[in-house]
């Protein structure tokens, strides 16, 4: 290196350790001695890196001295070996023809304003060792899940967006996505990538001068930043909006500036794009959990997650509790989640615990939109915009401003919170004195809602009404709940907890309620009716005798003859049950000669159906297939897709019975092919029962599946084998005992037991 330095004029000033520093008199000497004598050097295993500056040292008798020949040295040390690396002041100096990769700017230790450095050459090296052009923090825990928002948000600021927010409620990981997508942006962003926390500010005047400080702009803002290529990461805005057109102005006179910024609500900017920060995905949710805890992520962290909206702060908070609680003890302890989870005591007081993190944005909220806050909070699973205008007096500017804060979730027709958020709104709307009235207002919206459902459910709309029900299960669940509106509840909501599957939801509040109801109630004899119908499903044959006739006596008493018509194909069929079939024969042919001419074809749709079942029951499968087909047509006329399945399920039994399996197999699949679509896991239930049972002889394994899912939809529902059924199961079981070993055997029904419902109807398929 000394021979190629003094070739060029280079002087030595001063060697320490391996170091030394020479003198030349231009910047081009400089640069061509440094890069002969790195030529030099190759062949061996020895590197060096080299710095150089162009400056005014002072001369003493020690040598040079001065902030000059100190930055010089800095520079030098930034490197690698075999690098050699320049500052603008030298690059300026310089003659044409010098290849330089502009490294962008740097801080370098001990001096306030950032260098702008280059290299010679291209060949790559790590990054420089400078303090960095970046001000990040630097999280002490490791990034979990969000990679696909990362990866997003990245590309966005890369394809030119030179405005993003990133919006979200408290807690959703805003702050820690926004640190990540920085992070790695800072080698693409030549005059850095600064991090503005503006928590601590409430004076939106003073963002422009919060930024300037971290920058270390003296000359301001706009002149400091000119052309430079810099990211601004803007943390929690949400409480300085109004400083939103300044930021506008200082993006339009810098061309080079992006900014990124983390805000509970949108800040409406021009240019401005915005990109929704949502809870973590179930799988991110309990990998993050585990990754905090260090447990597992089995069934109890998954369902613990789910419990916390799989919300990160929340996630974290409860992680933090694992030292001294199970998952399975913090899902119990939920109801007081917001006072539950303390963090660590060096986290920002906001995000200490759930309540402070939800309580620093209701703060930022006016009284008007804190009072539909707390209102909104009444529905359970959210609601519909007419059902928010009507009973929580929703004024669309108040409630598109609690959108926008990510108090309020808005997708498709429906408005909704976050459980951990609604939590606060309930508390807020038990302070505020209206929460009694506001419960009534929301029960007899809903109220309303399932009462003009009703007619509807055993017609051709009643897939779309179903649906429409589904959506406001939980609203339903909450509302029913009011005493002196339950039997209209129960009366009303019959087909929807048969046909969707909530028979033992159903019976609940039918032996809560049916005790306290006075036999003059205009409404208990259809909620008896309801009561009988959910007791024959779960194969409670004595109950649904028992209020099967009690209902009709009712109805009978108060000059009304149509809840025992109502009742009567649920009545025959616990009669038929309980070893009354001539009763049972009975009601079903009255009801299949008058439901039509009644108005009620799926009545006498569901009687024909009866009949036919009490065929089968007697031994005569020829009479139950007419029967069967009979109430197949008459359904298909009406569109009663629930009475179509059942019946094709029928079918399949009449031909199981009698030796046809394929043709039962085909039956039982048009069935679930109906069915599961429309979510009818009772048909569902019994078309998996059938198609096990007709595939036991030729297809053992599956069949055994079949028959596990059957058995898995059985006991969400709360129901038994009996009868007919139970027979037909046994055959089965008979036959696969015959066929598998009983360990391949368990495992084939376990296997099934375990199946979603749409995998489980393929299979049948």
């Amino acid at each position: 290196m000394r021979e190629a330095f003094a070739r060029h004029g280079g002087t030595e000033v001063d060697t320490q350790g391996d170091a030394f520093f020479f003198v030349f008199p231009s910047a081009d000497d400089a640069l061509t001695a440094a890069g002969e004598g790195c030529e030099l050097l190759e062949p061996g295993p020895v590197r060096v890196r080299v710095g150089l500056h162009t400056g005014t040292p002072h001369l003493t008798g020690e040598g040079y001295v001065g902030a000059d020949v100190h930055l010089a040295a800095r520079i030098g040390a930034a490197g690698h070996g075999g690098q050699i690396v320049l500052s603008e002041a030298t690059r300026h100096e310089l003659g044409s023809g010098r290849e330089l990769l502009d490294l962008g700017e740097h801080r370098l230790k001990d001096f306030d304003d950032p260098v702008q450095l280059f290299q010679l050459g291209v060949g790559r090296f790590p990054p420089l060792k400078t303090v960095s052009n970046t001000n990040l923090p630097r999280p002490a825990s490791s990034f979990v899940g969000r990679a696909r928002d990362a990866a997003a948000v990245a590309e966005l600021i890369r394809g030119g967006a030179r405005l993003l927010t990133l919006t979200g409620p408290g807690g959703s990981g805003k702050t820690r996505l926004a640190i990540e997508v920085a992070a790695e942006l800072v080698p693409e962003f030549r005059a850095g990538v600064f991090w503005v926390e503006l928590a601590a500010l409430d004076d939106p005047e003073l963002v422009p001068e919060e930024i300037s400080r971290i920058l270390g702009a003296r000359e301001g803002l706009t002149r400091h930043i000119g052309e430079r290529e810099l990211l601004l990461v803007l943390d929690n805005f949400e409480q300085v909006v109004e400083a939103g057109p300044a930021i506008v102005d200082l993006v339009s006179s810098c061309p080079n500036l992006h900014v990124l910024v983390t805000s509970r609500e949108l800040l409406r900017l021009r240019d401005e794009i915005e990109y929704a920060v949502e809870p973590l995905p179930p799988d991110d949710a309990s990998r993050l959990f585990a990754d905090r805890s260090g447990l597992p992520a089995d069934e109890a962290v998954i369902a613990l997650c789910g419990a916390l909206d799989n919300l990160p702060l929340a996630v974290e908070l409860a992680a933090a509790r694992t030292d001294v609680l199970s998952p399975a003890q913090i899902l119990d302890r939920l109801g007081r989640r917001l006072d539950l989870f303390r963090g660590a005591r060096d986290v920002h007081a906001r995000q200490q615990t759930l309540r402070a993190t939800i309580q620093w944005s209701h703060e930022l909220l006016d009284d008007d939109e804190q009072r539909l806050f707390a209102r909104l909070a009444v529905f359970a699973g959210g609601c519909t915009l007419d059902a928010a205008e009507a009973v929580a007096g929703a004024e669309l500017d108040v409630l598109e401003a609690l959108v926008q804060k990510s108090l309020v979730r808005h997708s498709g027709e429906r408005f909704w919170m976050l459980e951990t958020i609604r939590d606060y709104g309930l508390e807020r709307l038990d302070e505020g004195g209206e929460a009694a009235e506001l419960r009534r207002r929301h029960a007899e919206w809903f109220l309303a809602l399932v009462e003009e459902a009703e007619p509807h459910l055993d017609g051709a709309a009643q897939v779309e009404w179903l649906a429409r029900l589904e959506e406001d299960v939980a609203n339903i669940r909450d509302a029913s709940g009011q005493p002196d509106l339950a039997a209209r509840f129960l009366a009303a909501l019959r087909f929807f907890w048969a046909k969707r599957g909530y028979v033992a939801e159903g019976r609940r509040l039918v032996e809560e309620v049916l005790p306290g109801l006075a036999d003059a109630d205009p409404a208990k004899p259809m909620a008896l009716a309801t009561a009988s119908l959910l007791a024959v499903m779960q194969g409670d044959w004595e109950a649904a005798v028992a209020h099967g006739e009690r209902c009709g006596e009712l109805g009978i008493a108060a000059g009304d003859d149509a809840p025992r018509v109502e009742v009567a194909s649920a009545l025959g069929r616990a009669l038929l049950a309980v070893g009354q079939e001539e009763r049972a024969l009975a009601l079903f042919t009255e009801v299949a000669a008058r439901g039509v001419e009644i108005g009620r074809p799926s009545l006498a749709a569901i009687a024909l159906l009866n009949l036919g079942y009490l065929a089968l029951v007697r031994g005569n499968p020829g009479s139950a297939h007419v029967h069967f087909e009979r109430s197949c047509e008459l359904a298909r006329r009406v569109k009663d897709g629930h009475v179509i399945a059942r019946s094709l399920g029928g079918l399949a039994s009449a031909a199981l019975e009698t030796g046809r399996l394929d043709e039962a197999r085909l039956y039982a699949a048009e069935s679930l092919a109906i069915a599961a679509p429309a979510h009818d896991r009772d048909n569902v239930g019994w078309a998996l029962e059938l198609a096990g049972c007709a595939s036991a002889a030729g297809d053992p394994e599956r069949a055994a599946r079949l028959l596990g899912a059957a058995e898995g939809v059985r006991t969400a529902l709360g129901g038994s084998l009996s009868g007919l059924e139970q027979a037909q199961h046994e055959r089965a079981l008979s036959l696969l005992s015959d066929s598998l070993e009983p360990k391949a055997l368990a495992a084939a029904l376990q296997e099934g037991r375990n199946l979603p419902l749409d995998d489980a109807a393929a299979l049948a398929g």
